[in-house]
């Protein structure tokens, strides 16, 4: 019975034996490579990985893998797919892979080193990822390689010579990286080469080769040096070159000149078309050879037409051809040159006399005007055509959700003449010590300019005769319906003073108009400076404003911002509208929060919670028409910090892909890098540990939790300790 017993385990096993062993049997090796590289991943938060499993023979089925006939994998696509993890070296064993694209991922590490043998490969493409280390030269062997997409990443150190030895490549983009050293020579096969946001140093080789080149960047390096014509010349006359943001000296060639003139902004001492920097012609006061030392200098150097050579041929027939002018002919010429003379005198006293005249004429239509009582002082200030006495001129738009049709119509809705509403009994309250000499009719006679517009208010730039400037904000509809109310609001805003924070001067109470008065800030809003990126296809540095902010300018407007905020929190105050139009900045580029307490004076509808543009920097519970909280302040603060630090406004698709672990400290670093704006990215290197905790109290400080918020106390804080 036991024998029997035996022999039915034995056979038993032997029949489960197939079926265990089935799923390693029935997969490829591709399969099972691709399997080694799932399972380096950390992270698959959209679960692109999922259909990947043992129960297939072949891969060809899976999420973002295609195979030939015979079932072998020959391209793996997985962009956009919020993967982290690094990349398998397991990769590169894939024997006839052709496409390799996982960018805009979160991988991290180095580039495998076996996938620089796949000789099948034709597109490599890992941009936007947080890979580091560096390009090895073992890159010359993947021979069939066409399009090497490596930007946004952290790669450093010199590009490999050899890379311009792949005679079928044709796209190349390095953009975004650390690379450093000279640029490469003899990319003769290349028609798009994108190699700007580096740290090139070196100078523009002569031997560029490039003669198939329809696209060249290398804008935001450190080259130096010119641009010599034979650079130039091996540029094809139909073929887009950016140069910008170097370090580039002397004249652009005559080749180059079809270029716009983007191409060559940011270095200075570059000069000639297509700039408007013309080169300077070299000085020739220097008295030539052989030239007499009792001739003038200013004769000297005079070219003469003919030799002057001593000795010479013609030296005699000039000496004749002086000595034949008779006496008549020489009279003839002085009495030419006196006649010119006498008809500009002639021209001068007959504008000076004219001036005069126009002088006196205006000091008596002024001395009549004056003796006059009966004429109405407003109406002398207003041009007969016109109904307004502010001088309105469209200077500057720092809010940007209107549109140019609807900011035409507010100017036709505060056509009316704020002199005409101050004729029918207005009020004008100077709340701020300091500042009492400031009168009504003082404010009469003001120009006025459009700095921007707001919900249903307009903000003018209002200068004084002695050329004081305030800031006056025009409120169309009040919240607040009496005198009394209005006042003891607008006192309780002014009684809040920091150096972070514009000064209420005063406000003007009419029935028809009320104006809010404010120490003018003179360098413009955050806004609108140079640190932000301007709306474009790409996120390429050609989207960027030519004269950005340093790292260092950057921080000290957010610590100023964060002081200012901390100092409204203390006073028990919650600002609520905070974006980067709301942040003025003075002559020293500090900046100064505005508006603080404008949503009390101004209708319901018109207040923050209303404003679409406050949008992406709205805390968003504040939606819910909570009571303001100073976590509010907050939320904005982090998005602005952020958007210092990065040169853009974070989806929150970004928010949230900071919670995921990166793994390690370094490679936590590595994404903050990866995020930092690539005009700071030279400032940033060396400081990696200080851009970190600015990211993170960036993103803390942003959390769609309000509790996990700190308080503006503590990120005021974390700043200081940052810097």
């Amino acid at each position: 019975m036991g024998f029997n017993m035996k022999i039915f385990r034995c056979f038993f096993i032997f029949l489960l034996l197939p079926l265990l062993l089935l799923p390693s049997i029935a997969l490829n090796n591709d399969g099972v490579l691709l399997l080694s590289f799932k399972y380096s991943i950390l992270s698959d938060p959209l679960s692109v990985l999922q259909s990947w499993n043992y129960d297939e023979e072949t891969p060809c089925q899976w999420y973002g893998v295609s195979c030939n006939e015979i079932g072998m994998v020959t391209s793996l696509v997985l962009p956009n797919s919020q993967l982290l993890g690094s990349i398998s070296e397991d990769i590169g064993h894939i024997q006839h892979l052709h496409h390799l694209d996982l960018s805009s991922n979160f991988f991290n590490g180095t580039l495998p080193s076996s996938i620089f043998n796949s000789t099948e490969l034709q597109v490599l493409s890992l941009g936007g990822n947080v890979i580091s280390g560096e390009l090895p030269e073992t890159i010359a062997g993947m021979a069939s390689l066409q399009i090497l997409n490596l930007s946004d990443n952290a790669l450093a150190r010199k590009i490999p010579q050899n890379l311009t030895l792949l005679q079928n490549l044709t796209v190349v983009s390095l953009r975004g990286n650390y690379f450093s050293g000279d640029v490469p020579s003899g990319f003769d096969s290349v028609e798009l080469l994108d190699l700007s946001s580096n740290l090139l140093n070196g100078t523009l080789p002569l031997d560029f080769g490039g003669g198939n080149l329809g696209l060249l960047n290398l804008s935001y390096n450190k080259i130096s040096g010119s641009i010599s014509p034979e650079f130039a010349d091996k540029v094809p006359h139909n073929a887009t070159i950016d140069l910008s943001f170097n370090n580039l000296t002397g004249a652009i060639p005559e080749s180059l000149v079809n270029q716009k003139m983007d191409s060559f902004y940011g270095n200075v001492d570059l000069c000639g078309k297509p700039l408007k920097n013309p080169c300077s012609i070299p000085s020739t006061l220097s008295t030539p050879p052989n030239m007499s030392q009792s001739i003038s200098p200013a004769i000297a150097v005079i070219p003469k037409p003919i030799d002057s050579t001593p000795g010479g041929p013609n030296n005699n027939v000039q000496a004749q051809a002086r000595r034949s002018l008779n006496p008549g002919t020489i009279a003839a010429i002085a009495v030419a040159d006196l006649a010119g003379l006498s008809i500009i005198v002639m021209v001068i006293l007959y504008v000076y006399q004219l001036k005069k005249r126009n002088g006196l004429h205006t000091q008596s239509t002024t001395s009549n005007l004056e003796k006059k009582p009966d004429v109405n002082p407003v109406s002398t200030l207003m041009p007969s055509s016109c109904s307004s006495c502010m001088k309105i001129k469209l200077v500057e738009t720092s809010e940007t959700a209107s549109s140019d049709s609807e900011l035409e119509e507010k100017n036709q809705d505060f056509n009316v003449s704020p002199a005409e509403a101050y004729q029918k009994g207005g009020k004008l309250v100077i709340v701020n010590e300091g500042n009492e000499q400031l009168e009504l009719e003082t404010l009469l006679k003001a120009s006025a300019y459009v700095l921007g517009t707001s919900g249903s208010s307009i903000v003018y730039k209002a200068v004084l005769e002695n050329g004081t400037a305030f800031a006056v904000r025009r409120i169309g509809d009040s919240s607040v319906a009496r005198l009394k109310d209005f006042e003891s609001q607008v006192r309780g805003i002014a009684k809040l003073k920091h150096p972070n924070l514009v000064k209420l001067v005063g406000f003007y109470w009419g029935n028809d108009e009320k104006l809010v008065i404010y120490d003018f800030v003179s360098n413009g809003s955050l806004g609108c400076s140079s640190y932000r990126r301007l709306p474009g296809p790409s996120s390429s540095l050609s989207s960027s404003s030519p004269c950005r902010l340093t790292l260092e300018a950057r921080l000290k407007i957010a610590k100023g911002v964060g002081r200012g905020l901390a100092y409204i929190h203390e006073k028990k105050q919650v600002h609520g509208n905070i974006k980067p139009t709301k942040i003025l900045l003075n002559s020293n580029m500090e900046p100064l929060i505005s508006d603080l307490g404008l949503d009390r004076l101004v209708l319901a509808r018109s207040t923050a919670s209303r404003d679409g543009s406050l949008y992406p920097y709205q805390a968003p519970e504040s939606l819910n028409n909570l009571k303001p909280s100073p976590k509010w302040d907050v939320y904005s603060f982090g998005m602005i910090l952020l958007e210092l630090l990065s040169g853009r406004v974070l989806s929150g698709r970004e928010l949230g892909q900071w919670t995921v672990p990166a793994g390690s400290v370094g490679e936590e670093k590595n994404r903050a890098v990866r995020l930092a704006d690539v005009a700071i990215r030279g400032e940033v290197e060396g400081r990696e540990e200080a851009v970190l905790g600015c990211f993170r109290l960036g993103f803390s400080c942003a959390s769609y939790v309000p509790h996990k918020r700190p308080s503006m106390k503590e990120a005021v804080r974390i700043l200081d300790k940052m810097s």
